[in-house]
């Protein structure tokens, strides 16, 4: 299987990332919203997009690092957000679990791009800042590709080598929400 290398800012945290998942462009304010509260809007699209890739999280490998990493949710129920506290650096979704087999990327920290598959989905559209003019693509395959990787987890036994969990399901990293206090 084909890897590609994700990096934070600084170098301090790094992770091979397989490049067979699926590559989507995801519009939710939330997604938006994670990478804006470091400062990065530089890698949204003018509609506000993240690029973002899904993976099996058993293909995913930490390199170094995994001492700076921390894990926020913007909403109670949505997904844990994971970032490079050495360096601000947004890195990837995964639910809170490690049952399923999800785990997106940011796809602006990854290298080399080439590697990479074509976007084949647009999702969360209503919450775009503009029109979007590319292709959209379908949801459909996201969810097929979801269940089979999750399946294959099952089957294998590879949702217990989530590397965002340790072997008793519990986070490797702290909570920490980096954005300001209001109160």
């Amino acid at each position: 299987m084909s890897h590609a290398t994700w990096t934070c800012h600084c170098g301090s945290v790094a992770a091979n990332v397989p490049v067979t998942g699926k590559r989507i462009v995801c519009y939710c304010k939330s997604c938006r919203a994670f990478v804006e509260q470091f400062g990065e809007t530089d890698r949204l699209d003018p509609a506000g997009g993240s690029e973002l890739i899904q993976v099996a999280p058993d293909k995913v490998s930490f390199t170094k690092g995994t001492e700076h990493l921390r894990w926020m949710k913007l909403t109670e129920k949505g997904p844990m957000r994971w970032y490079a506290a050495c360096c601000g650096t947004p890195m990837a979704n995964t639910l809170p679990t490690r049952a399923v087999a999800f785990a997106s990327f940011q796809v602006h920290d990854i290298a080399p791009k080439d590697t990479l598959p074509a976007v084949s989905a647009r999702v969360h559209l209503k919450g775009a800042l503009e029109r979007v003019e590319e292709p959209l693509g379908s949801v459909w395959p996201l969810m097929g590709a979801l269940i089979g990787r999750s399946v294959e987890s099952w089957v294998t036994g590879g949702w217990k080598r989530n590397p965002f969990f340790d072997s008793a399901g519990k986070p490797i990293a702290t909570r920490e929400d980096p954005r300001p206090s209001t109160g």
